[in-house]
């Protein structure tokens, strides 16, 4: 077989340059392609310069910090997210659609949690309607306030288990009595069941602790208001509701220094005027003059 050749019937001179020209040629296309290799990034198509997020002095070496923004990029970091390696939620280091939703990352979470057995309990997988995107530990991140009964005071501390009997956490119910029966049936000073107290205790007690019941705002009287009625002028609630257990009488005229006499002259025009404390309560249902 013959080997062609371009340069047959040429002078050395000009062999010489068209040996040149063909090299630069193939040096350009050889150094062109090189170019765009160098330029790919192994990170997948991201339009970033490579010293946004690593150091000239290593290719390993992550700047710090780094001039890159998570938060330009519609996902920004809140509290642990912080801290995360990057390869644990890109995998294989590849940036560009990464998922969003928590439950991508986290189903092993979800999964492998011990306390709160998700799966059974039925809890969805939006992870958000409990955790807060900016705790610093995915338990601790547990927000109870995000539920339909926000924990307060003494039921921040709380065992789950003490009001989610049974690992049942959908359908709990909310209402204090369901927790709070026995102390309900129990309570003596005073007997709740004789007094005819209803079973709604949030009227009296308050979140922050059960005991002492505070019974404010009241909800016929003022009792709380003002430098005559305010707690510590009277010091229990026998000193008005003297008919124990008794709860729906009270007496007026135990505490204020009214003699009968003056107050039939005070009253002579007025008309249904009686010298008793439930006449003293339709006049003066705020306790003024």
């Amino acid at each position: 077989m013959r080997r062609l050749s371009f340069t047959k019937g040429l002078s050395l001179g000009s062999r010489n340059r068209y040996s040149l020209v063909l090299f630069a040629i193939i040096l350009t296309t050889v150094l062109s392609y090189a170019d765009c290799f160098a330029q790919a990034s192994p990170h997948g198509d991201i339009n970033l310069d490579c010293t946004d997020c690593h150091t000239t002095g290593s290719w390993t070496e992550l700047a710090s910090p780094m001039k890159f923004d998570h938060s330009q990029t519609g996902f920004k970091l809140y509290g642990e997210h912080r801290n995360v390696a990057c390869k644990e939620c890109h995998a294989g280091l590849k940036f560009t659609n990464a998922p969003r939703d928590c439950f991508s990352c986290h189903q092993k979470n979800y999964d492998a949690s011990a306390t709160i057995n998700h799966r059974i309990a039925g809890f969805g997988t939006d992870c958000i309607q409990c955790h807060a995107v900016d705790g610093m530990s995915w338990q601790s991140s547990f927000n109870h306030d995000l539920t339909q009964f926000p924990t307060r005071g003494a039921h921040d501390a709380v065992a789950c288990l003490s009001c989610h009997v049974g690992n049942r956490y959908r359908g709990t119910p909310s209402e204090c009595i369901s927790c709070h029966l026995n102390e309900y049936n129990t309570a003596q000073n005073p007997n709740h069941i004789a007094a005819g107290f209803n079973t709604e205790c949030a009227v009296c007690h308050r979140a922050l602790t059960w005991q002492p019941a505070a019974f404010f705002p009241h909800p016929y009287f003022p009792i709380h208001a003002g430098d005559i009625h305010s707690p510590g002028v009277w010091k229990a609630c026998t000193d008005c509701h003297v008919a124990q257990p008794n709860y729906s009488t009270f007496a007026c005229i135990n505490c204020h220094e009214h003699t009968e006499s003056r107050m039939n002259s005070q009253h002579a025009n007025v008309k249904g005027y009686v010298y008793q404390s439930s006449a003293c309560y339709s006049c003066h249902p705020t306790g003024g003059g």
